[in-house]
């Protein structure tokens, strides 16, 4: 199985502004990264995605894209304030064979960290980036990272 962390592009705090929207920055910084990877994105079984206006907008940079039509679900799972295993958990119940979870730090992060067994790795999820993971069974450990792709400065 192979799963996808993808961490929202950027979008700066303002205390003015209810949920935060992504900079056009962080619009293009996704577009590059996804693009860099059509080809491997395009087997995408389902993307799941945080319902957090961020990761959102995020998700429409992905269809936009990648002309992704397939399915798309938002869960809580996602949300910042979740767990490692509260996102097992729903995987786990999932079938599909190739899997996009689009979340934000620190459990985009946790995750990484949690699959590959490496301490200190979650901390590469920048903005915008995106990690592709060989999974045999999604619990501590079992996967692989087969590649990780942060933006390019500006």
């Amino acid at each position: 199985m192979l799963i996808y962390l993808l961490r929202h592009g950027d979008a700066p705090y303002s205390d003015m502004a209810g949920e935060r929207s992504l900079s056009v920055e962080g619009k293009k910084n996704l577009e590059s990264v996804l693009s860099q990877h059509r080809t491997e994105l395009f087997g995408l079984a389902l993307v799941l995605c945080s319902p957090v206006l961020r990761a959102r907008q995020s998700m429409t940079v992905l269809a936009e894209t990648l002309n992704y039509q397939g399915p798309l679900l938002f869960d809580d799972v996602l949300c910042p304030e979740s767990s490692v295993s509260a996102v097992e958990s729903r995987v786990n119940s999932m079938m599909e064979e190739t899997v996009l979870l689009l979340g934000h730090q620190p459990l985009i992060g946790k995750l990484l960290e949690y699959l590959t067994d490496q301490t200190g790795l979650g901390w590469s999820m920048t903005t915008s980036s995106l990690a592709c993971l060989d999974v045999t069974a999604f619990s501590r450990g079992c996967a692989e990272l087969k590649w990780l792709t942060i933006p390019e400065p500006g």
